[in-house]
C-alpha cells in the first residue's frame, strides 16, 4: 500500500503514524529526492487508486465509526491525490490519443502507398494485355 493510503487507513490505532514507502513509489511523491525521469503508467495509477478506495472504506465500514481529529485532514490528502490522479490519467490518456492518432497516419500512408501500388500495377498489366494483343 502507499505511503498515502497507509495514512488514510490509519485509523487511530497507529498514532498517525506511517510506514516509509517503498522506492518505486517514491517517483510519486515531491521532494528532492523524487525521480522524476520515472513515470506512472495507468496500471500503476490503478493500484494507487485501488489502495486509497479501499483505506478510506476500511475506515468508514467498521462496526462503529468514529470520527478522529485527523479525518480533516486526511480527507485533504485524499481529495488532493484524486485530483492528481485525474490529472496524471488525462495526460497518459492525451500522450496515447497521441500515440493512436501518428500510428493511425502512419498506417493511412502504408495504406496509400499500397493502392498506389496496386493501381500502378494494374496500369502495367493492362499495357501488357495490349502488347499481347498486337
Amino acid at each position: 500500500m502507499t505511503e498515502t493510503a497507509v495514512l488514510l487507513a490509519d485509523n487511530g490505532h497507529g498514532r498517525g503514524t506511517t510506514a516509509p514507502s517503498p522506492p518505486a513509489n517514491r517517483a510519486a511523491e515531491s521532494g528532492n529526492d523524487a525521480q522524476a525521469d520515472e513515470k506512472i503508467d495507468r496500471e500503476q495509477l490503478l493500484i494507487i487508486s485501488t489502495d486509497l478506495i479501499l483505506s478510506l472504506h476500511r475506515r468508514i465500514s467498521g462496526r462503529r465509526f468514529r470520527g478522529n481529529k485527523h479525518d480533516s485532514v486526511k480527507l485533504g490528502y485524499a481529495r488532493a491525490l484524486v485530483a492528481a490522479l485525474q490529472c496524471h490519467s488525462s495526460i497518459i490518456k492525451d500522450l496515447e490519443q497521441e500515440e493512436i492518432k501518428a500510428r493511425l497516419g502512419r498506417i493511412e500512408a502504408a495504406l496509400e502507398i499500397r493502392e498506389q501500388e496496386r493501381k500502378y500495377l494494374e496500369q502495367v498489366e493492362r499495357e501488357q494485355a495490349k502488347r499481347r494483343r498486337r
